[in-house]
């Protein structure tokens, strides 16, 4: 049941939850036996107060909400208007919806006629509604009306529902000092770290309830059998590259790791736009419609909030789910959902409810200023939430592995740029067993004495190529680190480099301004500030919008504006030729500027 307010049916999120829960293919293309559409109930408390705003009147124009229900679907919601003043109307009501749904014909509506007689909050003064007003509305409250017939019904005296209302009142009394006490609280009356070691309940489960998991394929027919024959690395013995056709991807890397975990998990579940039939919008899933029933692979509707807000619904039902955005860029359609529900319910929950959810999200390439951001930052900030960022198809198997045997929400960010591409950089490949990347360790790519690379994402393969450059025309010997995950991460060994080195670089597709590399920055600064010969340098994407195609070149950080950056800033390099300006005055400019 969604108990909500009146001035709720105002929010996206709300409509996206209701289509949800009314798609035709809980119908249609579900499995008869797992029960038709989801037993939801939206239960609109309408108390005709939005705060201070009055929903009928003022801020909407719907008049009787109970006709929202008009707008899902052809039942109309099973809509009904109900006096939320009798119990007796609400239970009566909910016992006909409750048949409904369990007979699989949800979702339902009910539109609970009521009133707040109190202040939306403490510092309400209900200053945009009279006295008179509430003293009206006071005359058809439960208390006094339903007392009434009672009385009438010969089932009370004034004796006993006197009576009756003290205990309810000494009840909670008890019940608001115990939740406030800290003498009940004693592990937060004794140490405020308490909340800090709930953020994350750091499990590891096979399933998270036992059962076989439904399938439709055993793993030897499925599209399994056609990527383990592929090459698992994409260099042959003469060092030659083989064709990407016959070699394992980044992409199918991802989809190795999602066929093991259905076919261990009969909770797991995974969905989002184009999920299904299409295999996903860039082929992860491909193969997966073949072997799984529709109740474990479905196409959502484009309701991005309703697709996380879902997930983290299933998750904390106890099931482990895979929600997909398309884009990075759509994370602005679900930010309530990600940063407010999916962070935080397990810290609020005192740990009493785990999060097993991993939000795949891909960044793009080459389509423009709203298809082609990086926002792991963004999503860094936020506490609550695990951040893992592969760069190579051995991590993308490895981390997504480690994700999805997890018990905590995971956004596991993707590139588009390397969902072709073969594993090139870790030697002997993908392996075919399953296997994980240890969670927090970033990786050294390539060792080096005179300088420190570190690398988020697809940007490891423009510093691996700025690395071998100096090497070939510098004679300088470059480390490159691939931090592969944002949150939690083990600085030890990126601090273990720079002692040695002395001097660091830092990059990535995200945005310059903001971008979590300058907490990276200073945390090797704190931490390693005797070491350093010079300052940590950040090359990030210009603080532009992100340009089209054509012009991706000058946005995002390519080899020459990290060669450039450490001659600028770092460390002069003998006859080395800029092609950008990266010093610390084209800082000062772009700040002064705002981009």
């Amino acid at each position: 049941i969604a108990n909500i307010g009146d001035a709720s049916l105002a929010c996206g999120p709300v409509w996206e939850a209701m289509i949800f829960a009314a798609m035709d293919q809980y119908q249609t293309l579900w499995p008869r036996e797992v029960g038709g559409a989801p037993p939801i109930l939206f239960n609109f408390m309408n108390n005709f107060y939005g705060m201070g705003g009055q929903p009928v009147g003022e801020t909407m124009g719907v008049g009787v909400l109970a006709r929202a229900g008009l707008g899902i679907n052809a039942a109309a919601m099973h809509a009904e208007r109900v006096d939320g003043f009798s119990p007796l109307a609400v239970a009566d009501a909910l016992a006909r919806k409750r048949a409904i749904l369990l007979a699989g014909g949800g979702p339902v509506l009910l539109d609970t006629v009521t009133y707040r007689f109190s202040g939306h909050s403490p510092s309400d003064a209900s200053a945009y509604r009279t006295k008179e007003e509430i003293d009206l509305w006071m005359q058809q409250d439960a208390l006094v009306s339903y007392g009434s017939y009672l009385r009438e019904q010969g089932h009370l005296d004034d004796t006993g529902i006197s009576d009756l209302q003290e205990d309810v009142v000494e009840r909670l009394v008890k019940v608001l000092a115990a939740a406030v006490s800290m003498e009940v609280m004693v592990a937060w009356a004794n140490g405020r770290e308490e909340i800090g070691e709930m953020m994350f309940s750091n499990q590891r489960r096979e399933q998270m309830a036992e059962g076989t998991p439904e399938t439709l394929q055993s793993k030897e027919e499925s599209r399994l059998s056609a990527t383990l024959a592929k090459f698992r690395f994409g260099v042959d013995e003469e060092g030659k590259p083989r064709p990407k056709l016959r070699c394992v991807t980044y992409a199918e890397a991802l989809f190795e790791a999602m066929m093991h975990r259905f076919y261990e998990d009969p909770t797991m579940v995974a969905y989002g736009e184009e999920n299904r039939d299409w295999g996903g919008a860039f082929g992860v899933y491909r193969g997966l419609t073949e072997a799984l029933p529709y109740h474990r692979l479905f196409n959502s509707p484009i309701s991005e909030g309703a697709i996380v807000g879902t997930a983290v619904g299933y998750a904390l039902s106890g099931g482990r789910v895979v929600a997909e955005l398309m884009y990075c860029d759509f994370m602005g359609r679900a930010g309530d959902e990600i940063f407010n529900q999916m962070a935080k319910w397990q810290a609020m929950s005192a740990n009493l409810l785990q999060m097993p959810l991993v939000l795949r999200v891909s960044v793009g390439s080459k389509y423009g200023a709203q298809h082609s951001q990086d926002w792991t930052s963004l999503v860094a900030h936020i506490p609550g939430l695990k951040v893992y960022f592969p760069a190579t198809p051995y991590d993308a198997k490895g981390m997504l592995n480690l994700a999805l045997r997890g018990t905590d929400p995971v956004v596991f960010f993707e590139s588009q740029r390397l969902y072709s591409e073969p594993e090139t950089v870790v030697e002997g490949g993908v392996p075919i067993d399953y296997y994980e990347v240890p969670e927090g360790e970033p990786v050294v790519r390539r060792r080096g004495q005179d300088l420190t690379l570190i690398t988020i994402g697809a940007t490891l393969y423009r510093a691996l190529d700025a690395a071998a450059q100096l090497e070939a025309k510098y004679g300088l010997s470059c480390e490159v680190i691939d931090v592969r995950f944002l949150n939690p991460l083990n600085y030890e060994p990126i601090i273990e480099s720079v002692r040695k080195t002395g001097r660091v670089v830092l990059a990535s597709d995200a945005s310059e301004r903001g971008s979590f590399l300058h907490t990276m920055a200073s945390n090797i600064s704190q931490l390693a500030f005797d070491d350093l010969d010079g300052p940590v340098a950040v090359v990030g994407a210009r603080n532009w919008i992100t340009p089209p195609a054509e012009l991706e070149d000058s946005f995002f950080p390519q080899t020459d504006w990290i060669l450039d950056t450490i001659h600028e800033r770092i460390l002069p390099l003998a006859n080395h030729q800029v092609t950008t300006v990266q010093t610390t005055g084209e800082i000062l400019k772009r700040n002064r500027l705002g981009i």
